[in-house]
């Protein structure tokens, strides 16, 4: 009887973790972490937790901001580095919009096609703006596209205002965008999916304040670059 009793409770020990299991393997599933808390704190300049929490409830308001409050906020002197670029937005849809070059298309079918040659980077330019001594871009889903692919954009534009120029649109954008990230650019991007909202109501991906499904960061190749570029920035200083 003993005997009995003891199989039972070792084959307890081995079945309730498997009970336990499935809700942890679908959260790693979904939020991929590539990189530590401690590089993501010494790259973005915030903590990630705090960040993501940031991104997902102001980064959802619209802002209400004036250029010249914007601009005064922020250092948007060139450099002459060509470290990595940033993501600008506080997170993104899951597809492309219908206008520009992929109408509707989803990121994963544009990572699809780089891995296949059927695009190349160079069909993704990147546009960027100079901010606080970063290359943030302003083609967030294009970005997270190469990055998904685990690519470099090759096509990178500089679109910064210059001295005694007027703001223009792109600069603009991005800076607003900025708010909704506490004023910090990231290295990873938070990308949206169907589901449950904070408030409870039914959301699309389409919703800026849709659940989070996936997050993609900047492939490790180019954090190592990008710590590199903060270390070489720091000593100059």
């Amino acid at each position: 009887m003993e005997n009995s009793n003891l199989k039972i409770f070792i084959c307890l020990c081995f079945l309730l973790p498997l009970l336990v299991w499935p809700p942890a393997v679908q959260a790693a599933e979904t939020y991929i972490e590539p990189n530590s808390d401690a590089i993501y704190q010494e790259l973005n300049g915030i903590d990630r937790s705090s960040h993501r929490a940031w991104r997902q409830t102001v980064g959802t308001k619209p802002v209400a901001l004036t250029f010249d409050e914007l601009n005064a906020k922020h250092d948007l002197k060139t450099r002459n580095d060509h470290c990595p670029v940033y993501f600008g937005q506080a997170n993104a849809q899951p597809r492309f919009t219908a206008g520009g070059s992929f109408p509707r298309l989803p990121l994963k079918e544009i990572v699809r096609k780089l891995k296949a040659g059927e695009l190349v980077p160079d069909d993704l330019p990147i546009q960027f703006v100079w901010v606080d001594g970063k290359r943030v871009t302003y083609n967030n889903r294009s970005l997270t596209a190469l990055y998904m692919a685990g690519m470099h954009p090759t096509q990178v534009i500089d679109v910064t205002n210059h001295p005694g120029e007027e703001f223009n649109d792109l600069t603009v954008n991005v800076l607003k965008r900025l708010e909704g990230m506490a004023g910090k650019p990231s290295t990873e991007m938070l990308v949206r999916a169907d589901g449950m909202g904070a408030d409870g109501q039914q959301k699309t991906a389409a919703d800026w304040d849709a659940p989070i499904g996936e997050v993609v960061s900047m492939p490790k190749d180019l954090l190592a670059e990008a710590l590199s570029c903060e270390e070489s920035q720091t000593n100059h200083r």
